[in-house]
């Protein structure tokens, strides 16, 4: 039995274990810190806000990108060879792309604005506070448009995955992804380094100013990802050259929930290192 359904050439090489693999570990990973983070600010602290909610929220999303992509493996993502994509799979394969991406768009703002409410813990009043208002405002603005984008990308919407609607029109879907990842790297510059001159400014130890610098720090690995992301947008000249788009998609927002958690457990780190936990700290998550 081959995995893709309809394909008459069974020995098609194809990518899909491979992108069911990495979709499924990062997923896995991302449940993992999620489920560690819930427990050091619901079973520890006794506190739940909205930051929490809203990297629930973002796990779910990137749950469903993941259960969409590995579903659309069987309509031949991963296929090396578009010629191997039986025609009868067309169809579905675009269905499958059109449902997957409003799980991405909810799913990286889901985690940008868990950041940004949790930057409000430590933000004193003042500029910096309100900066964080208006960020949060356009990045939710931001990814609802492109989430609106994305929807209406054809007229009739449906004609993104059936071509045979007679009178569509489409968008060119390349430039206005490239548009879109271009300012979506634009926001994520702007949400990992907000916090950067309050930091600096808190009165706390060196090691810990460092460690809590270079957690944010790693979100800088994500604008990578976009960087990334965008060449792989720029290489799309059919259905099956969407697989590392949608591989790397993965990645950047499962990621995105890891950095956005990894500074709650930090009680959690000191209980295992046998030391008092100090719940007080001015960047508690």
């Amino acid at each position: 039995m081959t995995w893709v359904y309809n394909i008459t050439n069974s020995n098609a090489p194809t990518d899909a274990g491979e992108i069911i693999a990495v979709a499924t570990v990062m997923t896995a990973l991302a449940l993992l810190i999620v489920i560690l983070r819930i427990y050091v600010r619901w079973g520890i602290l006794n506190v739940f806000g909205i930051d929490d909610g809203l990297v629930i929220f973002s796990w779910f999303m990137s749950f469903g990108f993941t259960v969409v992509t590995s579903i659309q493996t069987r309509y031949g993502l991963g296929l090396q060879n578009i010629n191997d994509l039986p025609t009868a799979n067309i169809q579905g394969f675009n269905k499958l792309q059109f449902a997957g991406a409003p799980f991405y768009i909810l799913g990286i703002l889901g985690f940008k604005l868990s950041l940004l409410f949790a930057y409000m813990r430590f933000m004193p009043q003042g500029p910096y506070r309100h900066a964080t208002y208006v960020v949060i405002v356009l990045t939710t603005l931001f990814h609802l448009s492109f989430l609106i984008t994305q929807i209406n990308l054809c007229n009739p919407i449906q004609a993104q995955w059936d071509s045979s609607i007679p009178n569509y029109v489409c968008l060119q879907a390349v430039p206005v992804y490239t548009t879109m990842a271009s300012l979506t790297i634009f926001f994520d510059i702007i949400v990992m380094a907000l916090p950067f001159p309050v930091l600096l400014d808190l009165k706390m130890q060196d090691r810990k100013k460092i460690v809590i610098l270079g957690l944010f720090g790693l979100g800088i690995f994500i604008t990578i990802i976009q960087i990334i992301r965008i060449q792989t947008v720029r290489r799309l000249t059919n259905l099956t050259d969407s697989a590392p788009l949608i591989t790397w998609s993965s990645v950047e927002a499962n990621l995105g929930i890891i950095v956005a958690s990894i500074p709650c457990l930090s009680p959690l780190i000191k209980y295992f290192r046998e030391r008092p936990p100090d719940f007080h700290q001015p960047l508690r998550c």
